[in-house]
């Protein structure tokens, strides 16, 4: 192999990353990203990293992308992964994951964001204040350096409802509703996590991911089923 191929960018083991530094560099955006996230996603076909004689992960520039992208469609548009291999193998990493938004899913029109406090409340239109009151009922956590997509989601659907005489004291149901079904959830997808096995913990976090899908497209028809009979 001529020397000057051998230096190509990506192309050493000293330009790619271990799975620690993919995690570190990811921290900000995927706060909860753990090695059994990226063991299972590598089981399932959407990464490959190389691997060192001794059997170590080493990750390219091109692993952490699509690594990234895997998952802003995963929570931000709530695709399932054999949507978003279909898509990686149709367009590759290139298109951002807003271009597959015509595809369905409850936050479809969302753009990925990350946002101080500052900039989550004049991205939804409200005061700081109005924040403050949505950390007292729980509907947002305190001392967060960013937020993302579902924190705008859930300050904007909050404002409307405050604009209509449903402040967040009135909607402490619904955050109870929705902690008593995650709890459900994580009762039924734990079993499939194994201890010691990263990729049955991987797989179990998607189980977990796909019931909470359902359990919204349920919610939401119950719902619509129900103001028909007003």
């Amino acid at each position: 192999m001529p020397a000057a191929a051998s230096r190509r960018p990506g192309s050493t083991a000293a330009a790619r990353m271990s799975i620690g530094q993919v995690l570190e560099m990811l921290r900000d955006e995927f706060p909860d990203l753990a090695h059994s996230k990226l063991h299972y996603l590598e089981s399932e076909g959407l990464l490959a990293p190389a691997r060192t004689p001794a059997g170590y992960r080493k990750y390219s520039r091109e692993d952490v992308d699509r690594l990234r992208f895997v998952l802003r469609a995963q929570r931000d548009r709530f695709w399932p992964l054999k949507v978003i291999k279909e898509h990686l193998l149709e367009h590759g990493v290139d298109s951002e994951v807003t271009s597959i938004a015509s595809r369905p899913g409850p936050s479809s029109t969302l753009q990925p964001v990350r946002l101080d406090r500052r900039g989550l409340a004049r991205e939804a239109g409200v005061e700081e204040d109005f924040l403050a009151e949505l950390e007292q009922y729980g509907f947002l956590t305190d001392d967060v350096l960013f937020y993302g997509t579902t924190e705008l989601e859930i300050v904007t659907a909050a404002r409307d409802l405050a604009d209509e005489g449903l402040h967040p004291r009135h909607l402490v149901m619904l955050r109870t509703a929705a902690e008593r079904e995650a709890h459900m959830i994580r009762s039924v997808a734990r079993p499939r996590s194994r201890a010691g096995d990263a990729a049955a913990r991987g797989e179990a976090e998607d189980f977990a991911r796909d019931l909470g899908e359902s359990m919204i497209t349920l919610h939401g028809a119950m719902l619509r089923t129900k103001l028909r009979e007003v």
